[in-house]
């Protein structure tokens, strides 16, 4: 079989030419515009003449409104007749500060390459060719279709804000700059992908984020090679992070406009990337993922109380089955207290493989119930529920406590905040739960399952997000504004310092 061969690159685009015939040829070529087989029916090219100057307009189709473009056009040409009749020479330049000026419109501006011509004709934006110039007019007419502002699917609230990001990363930045009207807030704009050309947004506060963190996070995302990141914020953070096989998450992804206002303000840097209802935040560390907004919009005793319910779900989902099988190693190490711990060993699996099985089914059954149809998906869930729950016990496919405690796991799992930390824990539970096996197979006794878990805490402990150790603020540890603030869900008037290992610009929060 022969070697696929490398997608060659793009040849340089060609200078706009002053003549206009050459510029269209060139255009209509390219971005195959025109009918029939090998043409693009949503790239819309209009010729005007106003007096004795001929144009040429590119739009994308489905990127404005009909009346509103009509309203553009019908002015630009009542501007551009008077124009003409004032002036009998001028430059291109002339014509857009005129025109800039007197158009009832916000933005005219001229572009002087043709690879931007092609960017922003493919974005949406008008753009007009003038015979007798060598650079085109650009006016920014696009409305973006998108879904109206919904309460986010994630990080659901029972009191709080129920607006959440959307795919238009115009309105996401928007939903950021109403709560943050904060005028060092920058929002910087990239380009990732040579076919999709995916805009992005960098998003800091100037005199609060470390230069150098967002001068490698600028850095990480013009350097991505890539041809699409059609897979948005994922692709994203694959790209810029360099992951391969680490299952835990190196950023943030949320939904909720509070959240990355808080991440901003904490000394963070957001990435919100066009086409993702969910924005990036980095670094982060294994304890903010953790962190779940309806703390801060319940009072702090109860919301420190809910802080601690967190991390002992985490303990549960990822010690809780290796545990459960060591204790049934040994039964007679079980204290009468713990007799809940014990399992009947005369089932045609071992109990390792039923954990292992029981663990696949859930999955299975949580990814029917995501594809199939709203409709059906009660169906499903009822008919798994007794099939699970009654007559997997009754054949001995699974025994009772074992369907307790996996299903005690899955809850436990999906109680977390960050989905992305709960797959992950899922993998260190599967890598506890073999190495407990493993060692009985290799009579090392509990060794096996004590292994297992100083190696998930020692790979934790060694990690890091963008140069920020993942295990912070225990290692290294730090108890002001660090562990403290994981423990604690501390009020709002005790609120005064930012996380340290950001090294932000200023520590201590303006009050």
């Amino acid at each position: 079989m022969a070697e696929a061969k490398p997608e060659p690159e793009h040849d340089p685009l060609p200078p706009i030419s002053v003549e206009l015939d050459a510029n269209v040829k060139y255009l209509d070529e390219l971005l195959g515009v025109g009918q029939g087989p090998g043409h693009s029916w949503d790239i819309m090219a209009k010729p005007f003449n106003f007096s004795n100057l001929r144009m040429m307009s590119y739009v994308l189709n489905g990127y404005f409104l009909t009346m509103n473009m009509v309203l553009i056009l019908e002015d630009m040409e009542k501007r551009i007749q008077v124009f003409l009749a004032e002036h009998d020479s001028y430059t291109l330049q002339e014509l857009i500060n005129y025109l800039n000026t007197n158009v009832a419109f916000v933005q005219v501006q001229p572009v002087t390459k043709m690879e931007d011509v092609v960017r922003f004709i493919l974005s949406g934006p008008m753009l007009t060719f003038v015979d007798g110039f060598d650079a085109a007019l650009l006016i920014d007419t696009r409305i973006y279709p998108m879904r109206s502002i919904q309460e986010p699917e994630v990080e659901r609230l029972v009191r709080g804000p129920r607006d959440g990001f959307v795919e238009t990363m115009l309105i996401n930045t928007a939903l950021i700059r109403r709560r943050l009207r904060e005028p060092s807030l920058r929002s910087e704009l990239l380009q990732v992908g040579t076919r999709s050309k995916t805009d992005i947004s960098l998003m800091y506060l100037q005199d609060v984020a470390n230069p150098e963190l967002v001068n490698d996070m600028r850095e990480r995302l013009k350097a991505i090679k890539t041809d699409t990141v059609a897979m948005a914020e994922q692709a994203v953070t694959e790209l810029i992070g360099q992951v391969k096989w680490n299952p835990y998450p190196i950023t943030r992804t949320t939904e909720r406009p509070d959240v990355a206002v808080t991440a901003l303000v904490e000394g963070h840097v957001v990435i919100v990337v066009d086409t993702s209802p969910e924005v990036i935040i980095a670094p982060i560390t294994f304890f903010q993922l953790l962190q779940h907004p309806e703390e801060y919009h319940i009072y702090p005793m109860v919301g420190t109380y809910r802080r601690w319910v967190m991390l002992l779900a985490v303990f549960i989902t990822v010690v809780l089955p290796g545990l459960f099988l060591l204790l049934n190693f040994h039964p007679e190490l079980v204290p009468k207290q713990l007799a809940f711990f014990k399992a009947e060993q005369n089932d045609p699996l071992p109990l390792w493989a039923e954990l292992i099985a029981a663990e696949i089914a859930i999955d299975i059954l949580r990814l029917a119930v995501m594809n199939t149809p709203i409709t059906l998906a009660s169906m499903v869930s009822i008919m798994a529920a007794i099939i699970f729950g009654q007559f997997a016990a009754v054949i001995h496919l699974l025994q009772p406590e074992v369907l307790v405690y996996m299903a005690f796991v899955l809850v436990a799992q999906f109680a977390l905040t960050s989905y992305d930390l709960a797959t992950a824990n899922q993998v260190a539970r599967l890598f506890i739960l073999v190495c407990t096996q493993l060692g009985f197979v290799f009579k090392l006794g509990g060794w096996g399952f004590a292994g297992a878990v100083v190696f998930w805490l020692v790979y934790l402990i060694t990690r890091k997000s963008f140069g920020v150790p993942y295990f912070w603020p225990v290692i290294p540890f730090k108890w002001k504004n660090g562990l403290d603030n994981v423990l604690l869900r501390k009020p709002f008037v005790s609120i005064s310092g930012r996380p340290g290992i950001l090294r932000p610009k200023t520590l201590r929060r303006r009050g």
